[in-house]
C-alpha cells in the first residue's frame, strides 16, 4: 500500500509540475504561444471588471469561472486517466483554492485510515515549498490576494483521507511524523538498487501514464549517485529558427521555476522513504529523434 501511494504522490508531483507550467513549448517563434497554466498565464476573463465591490472575492471567482481553471482541470484529469484518480478544483471565499484528488478505487479498507492519513500528510508536507510557491504564482498571474492552497485527498466514496492547508508562512511539521520522520517503505543500499527495483518501475509506469496526454515520456535512471529524469517528446518538435540559447531560455523560463521548488521535496522523499541521500537530480529533455534539447542539474538546498 505504501509503495502504491508513494508512487502516486511522486508521479503526481512530477506530472503536475509539467501541467502547472505547461508542456514546454519548443516550436518556432512564429507559432509559439504562451503556456496556459495557473502559474504564468493571465486570462482576460480573470481580470476583475468592477463587477464586485469585494476585490478579493471577485478575483477568485473570476479565475474559477475562467477557461484557465477549466483547462487546468482538464489537463490534470487527462494525466490521471489511467492512474486511478480524478481531479477537481473548488474555491472558498475570500482567498482559498482547493485541489480535490479523488481515488476511483477504495483505498481505506477500514483498518488503514490512520496509515493512509499519515503517509499522505507526510508526503505532502515534504513537498510544501511547491505549494507555497504556487500561491505566489497565482497572486502574480491573476492579482488575487490568495492566502491558502488546500489539498484534499478523497476516497472513492468521497470520504476525506487527508486534507492540508498551505499558506505562504507554512512551516512543515517537526514532530517526527512529517517529512522529517516518514518511515521508509524500504531502504536501498544505493540509487542503482532503487533503479533496479519494482518500485522504480511502478513510479516510471505511473508517471508515463500521466505524461502521455502532454506528449512526453520519462525514463528515470542513475549516473552514480545522481538521479536522472530524462523526458522525451513523443512527437518531433519544430525547432526551425531557434538557437540552442533560445531553447535553453524557454526551458529556463517555463520549467526551472516549478522544478526548483519540486526537487527539494524529492530529495526529502528519497531520503525519508528509501534512505537515499542523492548528490543531484539531473533534468533532461530530448526531442523525439533523440536530440538533446536541455540539461540542468539541481542540488539540494
Amino acid at each position: 500500500m505504501k509503495k502504491k501511494i508513494f508512487a502516486m504522490v511522486l508521479s503526481m508531483t512530477l506530472a503536475f509540475s509539467l501541467a502547472a507550467c505547461g508542456s514546454p513549448e519548443v516550436s518556432g517563434p512564429a507559432d509559439r504561444e504562451p503556456v496556459t497554466s495557473a502559474g504564468n498565464t493571465t486570462s482576460d476573463e480573470s481580470s476583475a471588471e468592477g463587477s464586485s465591490t469585494n476585490e478579493s472575492s471577485s478575483a477568485l471567482a473570476d479565475w474559477y469561472n475562467s477557461d484557465d481553471r477549466k483547462n487546468l482541470e482538464d489537463t490534470i484529469n487527462q494525466m490521471y486517466a489511467s492512474s486511478g484518480m480524478t481531479f477537481s478544483i473548488s474555491i472558498e471565499e475570500p482567498g482559498t483554492i482547493i485541489y480535490n484528488d479523488q481515488y476511483t478505487e477504495t483505498m481505506n479498507d477500514g483498518t488503514n485510515a490512520e496509515e493512509l492519513y499519515n503517509y499522505l500528510r507526510n508526503s505532502l508536507d515534504a513537498q510544501y515549498q511547491t505549494f507555497v510557491d504556487e500561491i505566489q504564482n497565482f497572486k502574480d498571474a491573476y492579482g488575487m490576494p490568495l492566502t491558502t492552497l488546500r489539498l484534499s485527498y478523497l476516497d472513492a466514496d468521497g470520504t476525506d483521507l487527508c486534507t492540508m492547508d498551505f499558506t505562504e508562512d507554512y512551516v512543515p511539521s517537526t514532530d517526527g511524523t512529517s517529512s522529517s520522520g516518514v518511515s521508509s517503505s524500504q531502504e536501498y543500499a544505493s540509487l542503482e538498487d532503487w533503479i533496479s527495483s519494482d518500485e522504480q518501475k511502478l513510479v516510471v509506469s505511473t508517471v508515463n501514464s500521466q505524461l502521455e496526454p502532454l506528449g512526453l515520456s520519462i525514463d528515470i535512471y542513475a549516473e552514480g549517485n545522481v538521479m536522472v529524469m530524462d523526458y522525451t517528446y513523443t512527437e518531433q518538435q519544430d525547432l526551425e529558427g531557434l538557437s540552442q540559447e533560445d531553447i535553453a531560455s524557454m526551458f529556463d523560463e517555463q520549467v526551472v521555476p516549478t522544478f526548483s521548488s519540486m526537487v527539494s521535496s524529492m530529495f526529502d522523499s528519497f531520503e525519508n522513504s528509501y534512505g537515499l541521500v542523492l548528490d543531484d537530480i539531473k533534468l533532461l529533455f530530448h526531442n523525439a529523434d533523440g536530440t538533446e534539447l536541455y540539461t540542468k542539474y539541481f542540488s539540494e538546498i
